[in-house]
């Protein structure tokens, strides 16, 4: 879930070499993948300066569920 500055989020492949889509982020957004996926490339690029009403910055809660033993 991404708060905040907008964002540009990539997500690739399984090597670093594969294609990267790029998604913008906004505040409220919620990003889902799983499966064969969960190992796949991705990360956000640096912000762009700005202002939004929680302020300067951009808040990123990861939420994961893992299977039991």
């Amino acid at each position: 879930m991404s708060l905040g500055l907008p964002a540009t989020f990539q997500f690739g492949g399984l090597k670093r070499s594969d294609p990267v889509e790029k998604i913008t982020l906004h505040h409220g957004d919620v990003v889902v993948w799983g499966g064969p996926a969960r190992k796949s490339f991705h990360g956000v690029l640096t912000l762009k300066a700005g202002q939004h009403v929680i302020g300067s910055h951009r808040y990123n809660l990861t939420f994961r569920k893992t299977s039991p033993p």
